[in-house]
């Protein structure tokens, strides 16, 4: 079957429930400005400057930091922040010029789940973002990092917290619709090649979708795999989905293995994080892996991790050179099947 024409004017806007996921709400910045204030705990006050990196507002998390840096327990972590500060302002561009014009936003697509950035290249970049409604940090701030790389982005968002076995909103409500109708988002941008990128349960959708779209290249940051394998994690997405899931379908090690053209993968996790590095050595036998551990880090948003540590770009421009030359074919039925 071919793949469906999707593409339309309101895609180039977030729409309001993208938006909405992707900003903080004023519930959390009243919350916010109640405890900015050197009596309040001054750990709560960390969590909340760590919640402002996230979203690249720089201001607010200064203001924020200057209640902390008299909290000598704090210390090294108000430091850390501090470098997360620093890396933000080297990269942030002027993150307001991507908001959606919300006057004008269709009312009809305030539930869609995806959001085209066009860079008049022939890549595209299939962002697939975590249960957070993020690729670690806002996709207001990705963009400015991704928009480095000349490469066309579609922001996925997973609505139904399924691990995108529920499709996508404005997509298709499995992945088999899905998949065909990102082919035709792909085909619209006159894509050549096409990269997956993701992050947690994104990283899952990167690698699952990344087969089946034909992409030339994923790239996974902290993925979760095996937990989706087998056992309460599996069961619960049959349950939000409205059927059981086999072992087959998220066999993620079988269905790469026997893939008829087997994509160039990146993994990127903590190498102190236990349940992550499981994750990633299920995977690194095979051939087609590549694994960065993250010597010393034990936290699972590994984006952050290496945004901070100014790694990121490194990253994405060696595994963007690694990955194919241009061969994808929008008609190409050669990605495998939820049924193998």
């Amino acid at each position: 079957m071919p793949p469906d024409t999707t593409f339309s004017a309101s895609a180039l806007r977030p729409s309001r429930r993208i938006h909405a996921a992707s900003r903080l709400d004023s519930s959390y910045l009243a919350y916010a400005k109640s405890i900015a204030h050197g009596n309040s705990d001054p750990q709560l006050r960390l969590d909340v400057c760590r919640q402002f990196v996230r979203c690249g507002m720089i201001g607010e998390t200064v203001a924020m930091l200057a209640t902390l840096m008299d909290v000598r327990d704090l210390r090294a972590s108000v430091a850390e922040v501090m470098a997360d500060l620093r890396e933000l302002r080297r990269h942030r561009a002027g993150d307001l010029k991507l908001l959606p014009d919300m006057g004008t936003e269709d009312e009809g697509a305030e539930d869609r789940g995806y959001w085209v950035v066009p860079a008049n290249s022939d890549t595209t970049l299939v962002a697939f973002t975590g249960r957070a409604k993020r690729l670690g940090l806002s996709v207001y701030f990705m963009q400015n990092l991704l928009g480095r790389l000349n490469v066309n982005v579609i922001y996925l968002f997973d609505w139904s917290h399924s691990y995108y076995f529920g499709g996508v909103s404005g997509l298709g409500a499995d992945v088999e619709t899905t998949v065909r109708q990102l082919r035709g988002l792909c085909a619209d941008l006159q894509s050549r090649r096409v990269l997956c990128l993701g992050q947690s349960a994104g990283g899952y959708g990167a690698l699952h979708y990344g087969l089946k779209l034909g992409a030339e290249g994923i790239m996974a940051f902290s993925p979760i795999i095996l937990p989706v394998l087998a056992g309460r994690t599996r069961d619960r997405i049959g349950t939000k989905i409205g059927r059981p899931l086999t072992e087959d379908e998220t066999n993620l090690r079988q269905q790469i293995a026997s893939a008829d053209r087997t994509p160039h993968i990146e993994i990127v996790y903590g190498a102190e994080n236990v349940a992550d590095t499981a994750s990633a050595r299920y995977l690194a036998a095979l051939p087609q892996v590549v694994e960065h551990p993250l010597p010393g880090v034990r936290s699972h948003g590994t984006i952050q991790e290496t945004v901070a540590s100014n790694t990121f770009g490194m990253l994405m421009d060696g595994f963007i050179r690694s990955s194919g030359r241009g061969g994808w074919d929008a008609g190409d039925q050669s990605a495998i099947s939820d049924s193998q």
